[in-house]
Formats: structure tokens, C-alpha cells, sequence
């Protein structure tokens, strides 16, 4: 198991892609040209009143509070847990070993999955990760290992698709509002699930940052069945120094 640590940290096979990664796991290339389209039709847009991972511009950011901004984080991240909880059930209702806390934001800027919005730099944008590990009996490192995850992608009607990752097999998914879920199968027979948000507008990163870590007693278990986060905390908790 990789170590756990309380700042959100997790493996390799999680990293965060480019851009360029990241359009490469979509099948066609339909959005890219309807994409450019649209642009063609309507101009570019300014970094003010581009959209975020949630449809926020930094307008409408730049007048919420601190509190108001850490508000909505828990609910965004309360968003990102249960899409984690519904991801895993399909793969399994039993023990899944964590790998390191989920609730402080993470700088984005265009370190997140998806398309930063224009603008987004770590001082302005977070997201927010999650991730599961399991072991599980006659996990071969084949592509019908990414089966169950694939079936799930479908039913949901996700753009998604597969590919090799060093000695990894993996299949993603964009859930088209916002959130990403990976499915990472090794030949060692651990296996991963992962969540990403795309990147949110703050009006301070840093402090954003803070204001969760200082509340956030960090008490995540080593391992839980589906469904089990730690909470968000509240403003109104202690805060550490």
C-alpha cells in the first residue's frame, strides 16, 4: 500500500495529466471540432467571465467571502464523495484501502483534469482528489479487468476511453459536469479508483487552502467500505495553530 499522508497525496498512476493527456482519452474527436466551432462563431471569451468546473465565473467569485468560498467547497467536495462511493460499488462493496486524506483543495490552474478555464492559475483555481485502492482475488491486469467500470461509464452516457499507463491498464471518464472518475488495474493485482473535480475559481487559493487545513483534524481510517469520508469541516470549528 502506498503511505498515506493528510494532504490529499496520491500515486503515480494518479497523476495529473496535460491537457494533451487528457483530450487523447476521449473517443473521436467530434467535441474538439464542435468546440472549435463555437469559438469561431462566438469569439473568445475574457478570463472574467470564463466558466469554471461548477459554470462560476470569477465575477461571480470575486463577491463571495471566505466563509462563503469554504461553504461551497464542502458542498463540492461532498459531490466528489459520493460520485467516489457510487464508482466503487461497482466494483466492489468490500474493504478499500485509502490513500491519504481528500478534504483540503488542491491548487489547479492547469494541473487539474479537463480544460482550465482561461485565466486559471494555482493562485486562483483548486480542485479537488480522491482515491481508493483494493486487492482483489483473480485481478489479472487484462482489459476485461476494466470491464465493470467500462459497463458503468456507459450506462451513464460519460464520454470516456482506455489506455496503457506504464504497466497499468486504465479507463476514465468525463461525467460532463465537471468530475472525472479512472479505473487503474495493475499486475500485481491492486487496483485503484480514482476521482478529480476540473478546476474551480477562488479569489485566494492559499487561503482557501488554509482555511480547510486548519479545521480539518485529518482523522481519515487507513481503510472503509464505499460511502464512508471523512467530513467536511465546519467554519465554525476549532481552528489548529
Amino acid at each position: 500500500m502506498t503511505s498515506a499522508s493528510d494532504d490529499g497525496a496520491t500515486d503515480a498512476s494518479l497523476a495529473v495529466p496535460t491537457r494533451a493527456r487528457t483530450a487523447r482519452w476521449l473517443r473521436g474527436s467530434v467535441a474538439v471540432a464542435l468546440a472549435a466551432l463555437a469559438l469561431a462563431m462566438t469569439g473568445c471569451s475574457t478570463a472574467a467571465d470564463a466558466p469554471d468546473a461548477a459554470g462560476m465565473t470569477r465575477e461571480q467569485v470575486a463577491e463571495l467571502s471566505l466563509q462563503d468560498e469554504f461553504r461551497l467547497a464542502g458542498k463540492r467536495y461532498e459531490q466528489g464523495q459520493a460520485l467516489l462511493a457510487e464508482a466503487q460499488r461497482q466494483i466492489s462493496d468490500g474493504t478499500w484501502l485509502w490513500n491519504g486524506g481528500d478534504v483540503r483543495p488542491l491548487a489547479a490552474g492547469g494541473n487539474a483534469f479537463g480544460e482550465a478555464p482561461d485565466g486559471a492559475t494555482t493562485g486562483n483555481s483548486y480542485f479537488f482528489r480522491a482515491a481508493r485502492i483494493i486487492e482483489r482475488d483473480g485481478a489479472s491486469d487484462a482489459a476485461a479487468d476494466l470491464e465493470p467500470m467500462q459497463r458503468y461509464f456507459d450506462d451513464k452516457g460519460w464520454r470516456s476511453g482506455s489506455a496503457k499507463v506504464g504497466t497499468d491498464l486504465e479507463v476514465r471518464a468525463d461525467t460532463g459536469d465537471g468530475w472525472w472518475v479512472t479505473w487503474s488495474v495493475r499486475p500485481n493485482g491492486q487496483s485503484s479508483i480514482g476521482v478529480h473535480s476540473e478546476a474551480f475559481w477562488t479569489n485566494d487559493t492559499k487561503a482557501l487552502v488554509r482555511a480547510t487545513s486548519v479545521r480539518d483534524p485529518a482523522t481519515f481510517p487507513d481503510a472503509s467500505k464505499p460511502g464512508v469520508s471523512e467530513p467536511f469541516p465546519e467554519w465554525s470549528d476549532p481552528v489548529r495553530h
